[in-house]
Formats: C-alpha cells, sequence, structure tokens
C-alpha cells in the first residue's frame, strides 16, 4: 500500500513560527511607540510656536504681551474671576467665531457676578470647547478638566515669574517679574533681559490618576476663588504658574508644576516665539532665570 503524505505544519514548526512572531511584534511595538512620541513632541513644539506668533500678533495689535488673566474690577480681598490669555490669543489662532460669541472685551468671565465661574460636567458651554492647539497630543487627559470646574482642559500655562517658597501668596495684580499676570500690560520693551532669554509659556501634564496629581490647565480664564474642593483658594494655576527650586521644577512634585509627558523634559515657547526643550535633570535655576523678564542674569542654554 501506498503511504499518504499529510500537508501543513507539525507542532514544533507551528511553536517556532508562533515564537518569531512574538520576538517581531515585540520589536515593532516599541519602535512604533517611538515613531508615535516622536509625532505627538513635533505637534507639542509647533503648538506652541503658533501661541507664539500668537502673542506677538496681540503685541502687534495691543502693543503689549497678553495678560495671563484680566479681571473687569479690583478686589484686594477676593480673588476675582478673569478671561485667561487663552481666551485672548483665540482670534490668532483661526478661533475668532469662539472669541466673538465669548465676547471677553465686553463681558466679564462668569457674568461678573459668578464666583468661582463653573461648568457642567458633560455639557457643551462654550468655555468646554476643545481647542487642538491647547493640547499637547501626548497628554491623553479628559477634554474636560474635572479640577478646575469642568472647563476644556489646556496643556499649556503662562510663566508669571519665580517665587521663593511653595505654595505662593497671593495678591491682586502681583507681579513676581514675569511677562503675563493678572492684568499685566508688558510691552516689549520691559523685557529688558531680552525677549530671546525669556519664557512665556510652558507645559503642563493633566493626570488625576497618578500620586501626586497633576492638575493642568483650562484655557479660558481663572476660575476664582473656590473655599472647598481639590483646589482651595486663589485659583490661579487655572492659567499660570511661578516656578521656584524646590517643588515647582520641570516635572517637580508640585501639582502645578511645569511638565510633560515626554520623556526628559518639556518644551517652552520664549517671548520671541521661539520653542526650546528644557530637560528635567538640568540646572534648576535655569529656569527660574528665565522667567523673569528683568533680573539680568543671564542664563544657561535650558537643553543641557
Amino acid at each position: 500500500m501506498s503511504s499518504v503524505r499529510r500537508s501543513g505544519f507539525t507542532l514544533i514548526e507551528l511553536l517556532v513560527v508562533i515564537a518569531i512572531i512574538a520576538v517581531l511584534i515585540g520589536l515593532l511595538v516599541p519602535a512604533v511607540q517611538q515613531v508615535r512620541e516622536a509625532a505627538n513632541r513635533t505637534t507639542c513644539q509647533n503648538n506652541l510656536h503658533q501661541m507664539g506668533v500668537a502673542a506677538h500678533n496681540y503685541l502687534g495689535t495691543y502693543k503689549l504681551f497678553p495678560p495671563a488673566y484680566k479681571t473687569f474690577t479690583t478686589n484686594t480681598t477676593t480673588p476675582l474671576p478673569g478671561w485667561g490669555w487663552g481666551t485672548y490669543l483665540l482670534p490668532f489662532i483661526e478661533q475668532k467665531p469662539l472669541f466673538d460669541q465669548l465676547a471677553p472685551l465686553t463681558n466679564a468671565f462668569g457674568g461678573g457676578t459668578t464666583n468661582p465661574v463653573q461648568a457642567t460636567a458633560g455639557g457643551s458651554a462654550l468655555s468646554q470647547t476643545r481647542i487642538a492647539t491647547y493640547r499637547c497630543p501626548s497628554d491623553q487627559g479628559a477634554d474636560n478638566n474635572s479640577i478646575r470646574f469642568n472647563h476644556a482642559t489646556s496643556n499649556y500655562r503662562a510663566v508669571a515669574g519665580t517665587d521663593a517658597v511653595y505654595p505662593p501668596t497671593w495678591a491682586d495684580r502681583q507681579d513676581k517679574g514675569g511677562v503675563m499676570f493678572q492684568n499685566s500690560t508688558i510691552r516689549v520693551e520691559a523685557i529688558r533681559d531680552g525677549t530671546s532669554n525669556t519664557l512665556l509659556i510652558g507645559e503642563c501634564v493633566y493626570n488625576t490618576d497618578i500620586t501626586p496629581q497633576k492638575w493642568g490647565a483650562i484655557w479660558v480664564g481663572m476660575t476664582g476663588y473656590a473655599s472647598t474642593g481639590t483646589v482651595v483658594g486663589a485659583r490661579v494655576s487655572d492659567v499660570m504658574w511661578w516656578v521656584d527650586a524646590s517643588t515647582s521644577i520641570i516635572n517637580g512634585p508640585a501639582p502645578q508644576a511645569f511638565g510633560s509627558r515626554h520623556t526628559g523634559g518639556a518644551f517652552f515657547v520664549f517671548c520671541d516665539g521661539s520653542v526650546r526643550f528644557f530637560r528635567d535633570s538640568g540646572p534648576i535655576n535655569t529656569l527660574r532665570f528665565l522667567a523673569g523678564r528683568d533680573d539680568g542674569v543671564t542664563a544657561g542654554n535650558p537643553d543641557n
């Protein structure tokens, strides 16, 4: 009788093929992740560049840089809500219709009677509009920031200057040496350290699933004063923050610290529109010196 030959793989051959495929996948996945992160870094860098260009267009229109946030009235005891720099830049990042609907030049944030200004979770308020320019694609946090009363999340915050202690104290229209702060009116000539040596805006992370939490930011404005909740007191970190030599270093432990999900540091845009990457392992004082507009200190290369 003639024997019948069976076609196909033996069990050993099949296991070998599966093992080879597993090895190839193990090699491919990290490569794909690296390519994706490289693309995300480029997008984030471009976002900050767009904000830098928008700030200069604002400067060309109003002869000064935008404030971190602007209140319509003064209150030296209770922090008031105010429209944020992200709102004032909307016409310069192709969001003029949204800017017109918000009407920040004539309307107070929250109508002038609400403090703090809150949005409904899952709502559709104008302040919950997702703006891609204000989101770093490496940060997968929710589109609405639950820490910040459910307004649309932003991964970028104004650099208000420097502080020696954490948490910093609040005072109405306080100037801690930066370019953007409450109701600031900083012109180019006031940046005596030079626009290429002075920070404007930096990255921040929104992640409430880690300890300590990272609270991110919102673009619409400073929501005011809260007596309860996660963030009690003046909610200035909605739109701006200071840097120090301890907790508010890059990727530092403070929930408001500048930082990112990029490996090794974070991007910042300078007042001349250039974007540079700060390593979180770099000299601590470099960031502090670059945060001031008129401290007379020449800082080193942030990329070192």
